[in-house]
């Protein structure tokens, strides 16, 4: 007569082997998630701060060919028609007002660093004003440049998707526009 074979399971020394393995897996899968997100983050904000300085050098071309010569309202035939600029030929914003009151000062408040932000690309990814706590990709701040005392000319658009909190001087990851020397720099700390 044959008898069956009885079917052994896993003992309790080979389960805890499987789940410490699992758990060192899930670990390493979880941490190179992290770095895929923060390599992807970085990458937008490289592709993102391109395009606005393309925006500026194009507006400062259509500007010298327009005038060249003082700030002005209202940048004909581009980025609707709304675009200012000041005397150097860079954007300021929309709406400052004919004749401008501080042709110096990058538009209304922070709020001309978001609209400058929304007026220079196609499709914008969220921005808002660096007073306003909510789910923004970027927030705005409006500042003046160490490098120039003479107005709020600087705005800095810190990168909040990765849970970053600190102020735009601290910040890990941001876009800088400086509408003195006409740049678009991306900033990102380690």
């Amino acid at each position: 007569m044959h008898r069956p074979t009885a079917s052994r399971g896993f003992t309790l020394i080979e389960l805890v082997i499987v789940i410490i393995v699992l758990g060192i897996l899930a670990v390493i899968a979880t941490a190179k998630y992290v770095d895929l997100k923060r390599d992807a983050e970085v990458a937008r904000v490289k592709a993102t701060a391109a395009a606005l300085q393309q925006s500026v050098t194009f507006s400062h071309t259509k500007w010298q060919l327009t005038s060249g010569v003082a700030a002005m309202n209202d940048l004909p035939d581009f980025a609707g028609g709304e675009l200012d600029m000041n005397s150097f030929g860079y954007p300021l914003g929309i709406d400052k007002g004919n004749p401008m009151g501080q042709p110096t000062n990058i538009g209304k408040g922070e709020q001309g660093c978001v609209d400058l932000w929304n007026t220079l690309q196609q499709e914008p990814v969220s921005v808002s004003l660096s007073s306003v706590d909510n789910d923004s990709d970027f927030q705005a701040y409006r500042h003046q440049a160490a490098s120039n005392p003479d107005g709020q000319t600087q705005c800095t658009y810190v990168l909040r998707t990765l849970g970053d909190t600190k102020g735009r001087l601290q910040a890990d990851i941001k876009i800088i526009y400086d509408s003195v020397a006409g740049t678009v720099n991306a900033l990102i700390n380690d």
